[in-house]
């Protein structure tokens, strides 16, 4: 009986990384190296606090009363919940894939509804404001007004969770909050040392899933730049969508009018490329968060975020500012 077409694929590929990996080891070494550099220079100082924080917050029953002052505000606009609003904070201030975690956790305490938890982690896991501020919108791009890339992507997420994504949560409003006030029980909280514990624990195992994830895929963004023989405008698309970090980089010295790099680097920053989809699903593992919705969804975000980075374009140049 001839084999299914899914395991002669699987065959297929592993037999294609291992090729990689016998006969292209100075690129499986260049991308590695990049890519544990990135994690340990740049990822982890940026998430590891936050993870850890967000941790503690979550595990001693603080996050309703955060979410509480942002609530009046939020729920009116996006329909979240308090604990929905924490998330969103948490997701909006500090980046990829914290914001699906923040959703994921939150989901496993029953601290928001199935529907609330997929709703936040299709807009508020994105870049982080620091990344798109000083890498894409100052070294990428040399913008003056870097600015600019944050409102666009951040905008543009809000705006798809306006336009798209709150309908599908609208009926279950009442539900969320009757959750979210059943949900924490001060009497079953740990003390405050013994969740900072159990935080930094779940912080490493979280955080060293999301290095592998950014060196194995520095490792094909390396192996696409370096040994794909295909056309340069075609090798910086597949960069961009591989991982954002690289795709940046090969963005800043291509020949190519600002204003298009403008809209391009905000299509990428929108998608934040495969990797930090595969990062988003590491954290999402037991969780019935759907990675296919969270696609769709970021795909939408693309559309939004390149429509807006043109119409800037085009009134920039109809009034000549």
């Amino acid at each position: 009986m001839k084999p299914p077409v899914k395991k002669k694929l699987l065959w297929i590929n592993i037999c294609l990384v291992l090729a990689v990996l016998l006969l292209c080891p100075a690129v499986v070494n260049k991308g590695s190296g990049d890519g544990l550099l990135l994690w340990f220079t740049v990822v982890l100082p940026a998430l590891f606090p936050f993870m850890v924080f967000s941790g503690v917050m979550m595990k001693i029953g603080a996050t309703q009363t955060i979410g509480h002052y942002l609530y009046p505000v939020f729920h009116r606009l996006l329909g979240l919940s308090e604990n929905g609003c924490y998330a969103m904070a948490v997701g909006f201030l500090s980046g990829y894939p914290l914001g699906g975690k923040t959703a994921a956790d939150l989901l496993r305490q029953n601290a928001v509804t199935p529907a609330e938890a997929q709703y936040i982690l299709c807009f508020c896991n994105n870049a982080s404001p620091m990344f798109l501020l000083e890498y894409i919108g100052v070294y990428c791009l040399g913008m003056r007004k870097p600015w600019l890339v944050l409102m666009v992507v951040y905008g543009t997420a809000v705006w798809n969770a306006v336009l798209f994504l709150q309908k599908n949560t609208k009926d279950s409003y009442q539900i969320r909050q009757n959750v979210v006030e059943c949900s924490y029980d001060k009497g079953k909280h740990p003390a405050v040392m013994n969740a900072l514990d159990e935080a930094i624990m779940d912080s490493f195992v979280t955080v060293t899933k999301v290095g592998g994830y950014i060196i194995l895929f520095s490792i094909l963004a390396e192996f696409v730049e370096k040994i794909v023989p295909c056309h340069a405008f075609a090798k910086m698309i597949g960069l961009g969508i591989i991982e954002i970090t690289t795709g940046g980089e090969y963005l800043k010295t291509y020949p190519m009018m600002a204003d298009f790099k403008w809209i391009f680097a905000c299509g990428f920053s929108a998608f934040g490329g495969f990797s930090s989809v595969a990062q988003t699903y590491s954290v999402l593992q037991g969780t019935e968060l759907s990675v296919a919705g969270y696609l769709k969804a970021k795909l939408t975000h693309v559309f939004l975020a390149v429509l807006t980075a043109v119409f800037l374009i085009l009134i920039r140049n109809y009034f000549g500012m």
